[in-house]
């Protein structure tokens, strides 16, 4: 797990979980990205899983589940433009 404090970042929590980092990397050199914000990570353990992200809309932009090995973390971007942002973002390999 990292650390990130980016000029996007909202919030106080800067965890991040490793299958995260080339997402929320993008999703920050993004024009149309205006907010960034980490959720809370939930370790699942004695459960291996297939690296993944999955997206939902929300009031204000996009909401990004991605998992990792053993974890889950919730990140909200917000944007005006959340189709063109998620059309991007899942292009980025985990």
């Amino acid at each position: 797990m990292s650390k990130w404090q980016g000029k996007k970042s909202g919030g106080t929590h800067t965890t991040l979980i490793e299958a995260a980092v080339p997402l929320v990397k993008e999703a920050e050199k993004l024009s149309e990205v205006s907010k960034i914000s980490l959720g809370f990570i939930k370790v699942t353990p004695g459960k291996r899983g297939k690296r993944g992200v999955k997206f939902s809309l929300i009031v204000g932009g996009l909401l990004a589940k991605v998992r990792g090995n053993t974890s889950v973390q919730e990140i909200r971007i917000y944007t005006v433009f959340p189709d063109v942002v998620q059309q991007t973002l899942e292009r980025i390999r985990l």
